[in-house]
């Protein structure tokens, strides 16, 4: 999967080709390798440009997309747009960022 930041994520299927200690490799000889930042999937391993992730199913792929809108979503959401939330939804909102 591919995203950039001025395009819509891509996902494609990939055929694995070798699976070592360190790295996955897929047909085309791309290597991806596990991250603390992303435990779900793996990250491209490349020095420049936009990594691309590798995860085991499109439903995962699919789960990391919508996952990195919300977040996208909440971090917008600002003093202003907050007060058109009732006080009882923003404690539920509240609960379940406070742990």
């Amino acid at each position: 999967m591919h995203e950039g930041r001025n395009r819509e994520p891509e996902i494609r299927e990939v055929k694995v080709k070798a699976v070592g200690r360190k790295y996955v490799t897929i047909g085309n000889g791309d290597r991806y390798e596990s991250e603390e930042s992303n435990p779900f999937g793996l990250i491209q391993n490349i020095d420049y440009g936009n990594k691309g992730l590798l995860y085991p199913s499109r439903t995962d792929a699919n789960n990391y997309i919508e996952k990195s809108r919300l977040s996208v979503w909440i971090s917008n959401i600002s003093w202003i747009k907050s007060r058109n939330y009732t006080l009882e939804q923003l404690r539920k909102v509240k609960e379940i960022f406070v742990d």
